[in-house]
This record gives structure tokens, C-alpha cells and sequence, in this order.
């Protein structure tokens, strides 16, 4: 299936993988304590400069993986300015990350790119283009299209739904009980906390962030040189989203992939994901044969064997879910049928923050997106 036709969500159809699509809307806003804007600017800094190669600089989150996140983001110094991958979901996040750049460099930002249309890697667009006001907006073609229609309609659902589900995650903490109403581990207890401070910013702030449309827009390849420098900006295909692209910098072995990869657990969503076509994206993305990969959420990989373990995983749910549809099976049926426990132990063994996000952003998605795709077929 090769459509970038994406239909309507329900509303909280996955609240989880709706958190992750529309996420981290607030803005500074007058009146906040000093308390607040302190912890606020904590978690906005919560993230490390990792140096990739000369003039390229990964700005990677310290946050421990859990279900709600914040993009990675890349530098790319060059001779007379500097190309940016990917914003945040807030603009608080980012004027942190510009600072950090202002450490660097002090040359203008001319380029950001937006691997994909998602809040958390758009929303801090605004401090660059307050910051920088010739700077341009790169982004796939139906980035364009889509922000202003279904993602705006995905963000207000957000804020009106997510009261909801951070009350149902003070209840559990209150309760010492996790999703699966088991006692709640360390790590869970470590993990909602932080999501919940993410939360609550978001809740706090409204959404006053605004967004800032792509300003040139990619169909499958637009490659810019800075001196020596080669930067390939590319769209291999679908697979997170229908707007993917990945940002190769051929000379430094350096791909960017915004959520086409993520670790530990891929990001699936029902139904702008696209199970068929991600495994060949990932084929292509490896014959590029990267010796770094930074992924949309996650630390820096240095092989491509996640990539492997992502092509294996999608692969099985494909042939899995076309042959229950040549069963007849329901999509109530094939879940009952498709068993994924293995891969879940291969992603993220027994952990019970693991066990939700697999369970989130893979059972549950993954298997809808393939059972729909293979019943088109027929």
C-alpha cells in the first residue's frame, strides 16, 4: 500500500500513542511561580551534547524512556551557518537547545528541518523563527498539508483529553498500583513522575505555542552543500508517518531519522503508520549503510542491528496478519491468534515500563494499521 491518504483518528482510540502524536504544547506565560518556571526549565535542559563528528552535534534527552517524550534534535555547524534537525514540543524546550547551540556557535540558524509533523518535533519551530527571522523550514510535502487540518484538530483533542489520563496516573501512583493493577516497581514510580511533570506543563501553559508551517517542502530528495559538506535530506518512504524524511550526511557516516526509528520501542500509530511500507523504508535506510544513527527518541546507535530487529518485528506482524485475514479472522480474532511476546522480550525484556510501551505503541497499533492493510489487499 503506497497511500499517504491518512483517515481521522477517534479520540483517544490510544490515548498513549495520542499523547505521543500531539505532545508538550505549553510556552512561558506570566504569573508562574518561581517554583514552576525553575522546574520547568529543568526538565526543558534535561538533555546532553553529544559531539558526532567535526561540526555535528547530537542533543540527545536524558529522560528515561517511558510514554511520554521529547525529539532528539542535530546540529549541523558549517562554514557560514548552521542547519538544525528537528525543534521540540515546546518552545521552552527549545530556547534551552538554542542556548546550548549559543555555546558552540554563534552563527545564524539558516535551515531547520522537521523530520516528520509531530508536535514534539515542530512546536519549538517559533523560537527559531523569532530568533533567526530569515531562517527556512524544511519538511515532506504532506507536512503541510497536514498540520493545519488533522493536526490541529489532534491538538485540541489533546488538551482536552489529557486531564484525564494524568489523573488516572496520579491514582495508580496513589495507589501503588501500575496499568496492569500490579504493584508498582521503582521504575514505573521513576518514569510516571517524569511523565507527569511533562504533563502538567502542558496543562499549564495552554496552547499558546503556535505552528510554524514548513517553508520549503521535499516530494523525495532536496540535497544541500555547505562547502565540503554534503547534506542529503531524503524520504526513503513510509513508515512512522507518511512524512518521514532522514536527514544523511554521506562523508560523516550520519543518518537522522527522526521517528522512523526509535528506541527502545518503534512508535506505531493507528492508523498514520504504515506497517507494509516501513520494512522496505528500513532496507533503504540501511543501504546507506550509516555508522551512526540518531534516532527520533533514544540514544545514538552505532550498527544497524536495531534496524534488524525493526525489519524483523514488522516483517512477522505483516505475514502474521495477512495470513489471518486469509483465515477470515476478525481483528478481535487475530489478537487473540498473533503473539508477539517473543519480540517483546527482545525489545525490552521483562520491564514493566517496557511491557506498556510495547504493548502501547506496537500490540495495539501495529496489529490494527496491519490487519486493515492486508484486508485492503483482498
Amino acid at each position: 500500500m503506497n497511500s499517504r491518504k491518512q483517515t481521522r483518528p477517534g479520540i483517544w482510540l490510544n490515548c498513549v500513542w495520542f499523547l505521543i502524536v500531539v505532545m508538550l504544547i505549553f510556552v512561558s506565560v506570566p504569573g508562574r511561580s518561581a517554583s514552576q518556571s525553575a522546574k520547568a526549565q529543568s526538565v526543558a535542559a534535561d538533555f546532553e551534547v553529544q559531539k558526532l563528528a567535526e561540526g555535528v552535534y547530537a542533543v540527545i534527552r536524558n529522560k528515561p524512556p517511558g510514554l511520554m517524550v521529547d525529539a532528539n534534535n542535530v546540529f549541523i555547524i558549517n562554514d557560514d551557518d548552521v542547519i538544525v534537525v528537528d525543534s521540540n514540543g515546546a518552545p521552552a524546550i527549545t530556547r534551552e537547545v538554542l542556548a546550548a547551540l549559543r555555546k558552540l556557535t554563534s552563527k545564524p540558524v539558516r535551515y531547520v528541518i522537521n523530520t516528520h509533523y509531530h508536535d514534539d518535533h515542530i512546536r519549538g519551530n517559533q523560537v527559531y523563527r523569532d530568533a533567526f527571522p530569515t531562517v527556512e523550514f524544511i519538511a515532506h510535502e504532506f507536512a503541510h498539508e497536514y498540520l493545519p487540518d488533522q493536526g490541529a484538530v489532534n491538538r485540541k483533542s489533546f488538551l482536552e483529553g489529557a486531564p484525564r489520563f494524568a489523573e488516572q496516573m496520579r491514582e495508580m501512583l496513589g495507589k501503588n498500583k501500575n496499568f496492569f493493577d500490579a504493584g508498582i516497581t521503582e521504575e514505573e514510580r521513576t518514569t510516571f513522575n517524569s511523565d507527569l511533570r511533562l504533563i502538567d506543563l502542558v496543562l499549564s501553559e495552554g496552547a499558546q505555542a503556535q505552528t510554524v508551517l514548513p517553508t520549503v517542502t521535499i516530494k523525495d530528495r532536496l540535497t544541500l552543500y555547505r562547502g565540503n559538506r554534503i547534506i542529503d535530506i531524503r524520504h526513503l518512504g513510509s513508515g512512522h508517518t507518511a512524512a518521514d524524511i532522514v536527514v544523511h550526511l554521506p562523508k560523516e557516516g550520519i543518518v537522522v531519522t527522526g521517528d522512523l526509528v526509535v528506541w527502545p520501542v518503534p512508535l506505531v500509530g493507528d492508523p498514520q503508520s504504515h506497517i507494509g511500507e516501513w520494512v522496505s523504508t528500513l532496507e533503504r535506510l540501511s543501504y546507506l549503510r550509516p555508522s551512526m544513527i540518531v534516532p527520533g527518541h533514544g540514544p545514538v546507535l552505532r550498527d544497524d542491528s536495531y534496524l534488524k530487529l525493526m525489519a524483523e518485528l514488522f516483517t512477522y506482524i505483516k505475514q502474521q496478519a495477512e495470513a489471518a485475514v486469509s483465515r477470515g479472522e476478525s481483528l478481535e480474532q487475530a489478537r487473540k491468534s498473533i503473539s508477539l511476546v517473543e519480540f517483546r522480550k527482545k525489545f525490552v525484556g521483562e520491564s514493566p515500563v517496557g511491557r506498556l510501551s510495547f504493548g502501547s505503541y506496537v500490540v495495539g497499533p501495529a496489529l490494527a494499521v496491519a490487519y486493515r492493510e492486508a484486508s485492503m489487499k483482498r
